[in-house]
């Protein structure tokens, strides 16, 4: 077989003839070629009001399963309201059970946002406070054998210690 010329390498593409200015300005194309009743179940299955309903798309791959789905749910879902924004949080009673909290659409990455301001926040001040000379002094009116009693027993509030100079308000 001859060797190919670099010209026959390289086929530039000529702009002049196309019909438009940005691929934005062409219309859609067909969501799956030939695939009309497939569209027309899953169009089915994403109008569906009711909850429990799943949709299992089965066909081979690379025929734009997903993006059918995608876009059919995001049709649905441009004339609705967004839906709640739901967090799961350690629930500290049971650690196994997360609590979940529901929260106004778009509040979620603000708590998050939050909750980690929060959590670097004391992680300088919790240790910060440890270090203090306060807290040094207050340790110190701490009656360790009593405190280890207490803990022993099973009862930590007998070891309960007023350590304050003035009660606070």
């Amino acid at each position: 077989m001859p060797a190919l010329p670099p010209e026959a390498l390289y086929a530039p593409c000529r702009f002049e003839g196309l019909a438009f200015e940005r691929s934005d300005e062409l219309a859609a194309p067909p969501p799956l070629l030939g695939q009309e009743r497939a569209c027309e179940a899953v169009e089915f299955g994403v109008g569906m009001p009711h909850r429990g309903y799943n949709l299992f798309v089965l066909g081979p791959a690379g025929v734009g399963k997903r993006h059918l789905v995608t876009e059919l749910l995001r049709a649905q879902a441009a004339g609705k309201a967004a839906p709640d924004d739901w967090c799961y949080v350690n629930n500290f009673k049971d650690p196994q059970r997360p609590q979940a909290l529901s929260l106004p659409a778009g509040w979620a990455a603000g708590l998050r946002v939050d909750m980690a301001q929060l959590v670097d926040e004391l992680r300088a001040a919790i240790p910060a406070l440890f270090d203090s000379e306060e807290h040094r002094a207050r340790a110190e009116l701490i009656e360790s054998d009593a405190l280890i009693g207490a803990l022993n027993r099973g009862r930590p509030g007998l070891a309960a210690v007023d350590v304050f100079e003035t009660e606070p308000i």
